[in-house]
């Protein structure tokens, strides 16, 4: 076991000393840019520093300055009122705001990667990050005084990889230094380097992991716990625990970091610490679904509050108890959502009296959209640049992203090529925002065209929902600077060897080069669309690669057809 420590300790070091290297108003209001100490934008004079910086040429350039230019038009048109779209928070029926409570609670859950919301919609028409729920947490803490507990049901990362490593550590450490008291695990948080990451946590005393079922090399190691005790206000203790759900535990591998075991196991054994804490409050988050969770609270009744960690799209707007329980009058059900998008706050106010444990409690349940009510958090902020700062430095190959072939072997010209005979179809799409799309990553604070996730839809040749680049797809300014932007061959596919035909440049068939040509037309049908009662052609499909329901919620084909159609050849 020591030298099996050794060797992740080593492995967790150089990934913590790359990671130190690449370091370089409220509730019911709207929280606009005027407000806000965070820029979102870099700053316009900045962007010939930027384009030096990225080897951006003179048409590079122009085009960063027209990214930048559509983005400060977007930021300076009137935002949706968060209010008015999510609702109001922490409100009676009266519509008075919730007195002081003796204690809180915070639950959030399955983060599944979003740090933050990708912003291509708009952010303000989006929700979640971590930026806004430290925010969320200050608001609550430090500017009402709330006595809070932050527990959360786990889950941080949904892919595998370099770049998912990174995000967990980032995510574990924004965790800590938000404050949060309990931390448990999703399948896939156990199928990255966990013990690297735990080793280099900036403060070992600050380790909140939490479970009852999964142990870290194993259960006495110390790198997770089985129960926590939290005290909040005036002495109020709230335990917590969390397991991993046995659907979720039978998806795991094999592993030399990790030892699971089944989660009624695990609660039978945690019972006795549990009776002898006699807390005021007991908690028990599970990563499964709502049904998995409540069939373990009725099992196991000693329990205030069960937190279901998947299966749900939103929290539940009313807190549901669950039937076959009866501490505390019954235990109740969380549902935290999925994407970060929602918090779910719970304020407990005691009862005059003595009480037994788990009895005497009056609870108030806010389900709390993460949306731009809540500025963006500076400390946050520096951990995003930090994080896009790491993914350049590591690039591509450090990624472990190496450039793949085309399904169909073909290999890509690039869109300026195209537009040499499509001068039509050329003259459209310069006037599009497709035309800027590489730039607009560059224009952002901090610039996201190191980031796979970003520039798989940002650029020509990557697989934008894998996010890994294709052969002679994009791979920087200095190399491929005529793969920019949402070009013509992310739609139509590959074209080289079809433009090297048509340019005379090589000889083929008739019939080959009729094949060349048919393979890049596309045709949109009647009635095509991705809305109701409309017909999801190839078009449409091809689309949504992209405008998918992270990125693009609001997206209906045929009006954004509307803005960037174009026909064929003159």
């Amino acid at each position: 076991m020591q030298r099996r420590l050794a060797v992740v300790s080593v492995i967790g070091m150089l990934a913590f000393l790359i990671h130190g290297l690449t370091t370089l108003k409220a509730a019911n209001s709207d929280s606009s840019d005027t407000n806000n100490s965070v820029r979102y934008l870099v700053d316009a004079d900045d962007l010939p520093k930027v384009a030096a910086r990225y080897g951006l040429d003179e048409e590079a350039l122009e085009r960063l300055e027209r990214a930048h230019h559509h983005l400060e038009e977007h930021q300076a048109k009137p935002k949706p009122d968060p209010v008015e779209t999510n609702g109001e928070v922490f409100l009676d029926k009266e519509g008075k705001t919730w007195p002081k409570p003796d204690a809180a609670i915070m639950f959030t859950g399955d983060q599944i990667g979003y740090l933050e919301p990708c912003g291509c919609a708009g952010l303000e028409n989006q929700k979640g990050g971590l930026k806004r729920r430290h925010t969320l947490v200050k608001y609550l803490r430090d500017e009402l005084g709330w006595p809070i507990a932050l527990f959360d049901s786990g889950e941080q990362i949904r892919y595998f990889g370099p770049q998912a490593e990174i995000k967990q550590r980032q995510s574990l450490e924004a965790l800590i230094q938000i404050g949060y008291d309990a931390v448990g695990f999703g399948p896939r948080d156990l199928r990255t380097d966990l013990l690297g990451t735990i080793i280099n946590f900036p403060d070992e005393n600050k380790n909140p992991l939490t479970s009852a079922n999964v142990g870290i090399i194993d259960f006495e190691s110390g790198f997770t716990k089985s129960w926590r005790v939290v005290e909040v206000g005036n002495g109020i203790r709230i335990g917590v625990t969390s397991v991993l759900g046995d659907k979720a535990r039978s998806e795991l591998g094999e592993s030399e970091d990790t030892i699971t075991i089944p989660a009624e196991q695990a609660l039978t054994q945690l019972l006795p610490t549990i009776e002898k804490s006699s807390c005021d409050q007991n908690v028990l988050m599970v990563y499964g679904n709502a049904k998995e969770a409540s069939a373990l609270a009725k099992k196991f009744d000693k329990f205030d509050w069960v937190v279901a960690g998947t299966g749900s799209d939103e929290p539940m707007h009313i807190a549901n108890k669950i039937e076959g329980t009866k501490r505390g009058g019954g235990s109740v059900l969380i549902e935290v959502g999925h994407k970060g998008m929602y918090a779910v706050v719970v304020g407990l106010y005691r009862k005059p009296g003595t009480h037994a444990a788990g009895e005497g409690w009056v609870a108030r349940y806010q389900k709390t959209p993460i949306d731009h009510r809540w500025a963006d958090s500076p400390d946050m902020q520096q951990r995003l640049v930090e994080y896009q700062a790491e993914l350049e430095s590591l690039g591509w190959e450090g990624l472990g992203l190496r450039p793949m072939p085309h399904p169909t072997g073909k290999t890509y010209a690039g869109s300026a090529i195209c537009g040499d005979c499509h001068t039509a179809a050329w003259d459209a799409f310069v006037d599009t925002p497709h035309f800027h799309t590489t730039e607009t990553l560059l224009a952002l604070n901090p610039p996201r065209h190191f980031d796979p996730e970003c520039i798989s839809c940002h650029a020509v040749g990557w697989e934008p929902q894998k996010y890994f680049p294709l052969s002679t797809g994009w791979i920087g300014y200095e190399t491929t600077s005529d793969k920019f932007s949402q070009g013509c061959e992310n739609c139509h596919g590959p074209a080289a060897r079809h433009a090297a035909v048509e340019l005379g440049d090589i000889e083929v068939t008739e019939e080959e080069e009729q094949a060349l040509r048919d393979a890049l037309h596309m045709e949109i049908v009647e009635n095509e669309g991705n809305m109701s009662e409309q017909v999801l052609g190839d078009a449409v499909e091809n689309c949504m690669q992209c405008h998918d329901l992270d990125n693009s919620p609001d997206f209906d084909f045929q009006e954004y057809w509307l803005e960037v159609a174009h026909e064929g050849v003159d």
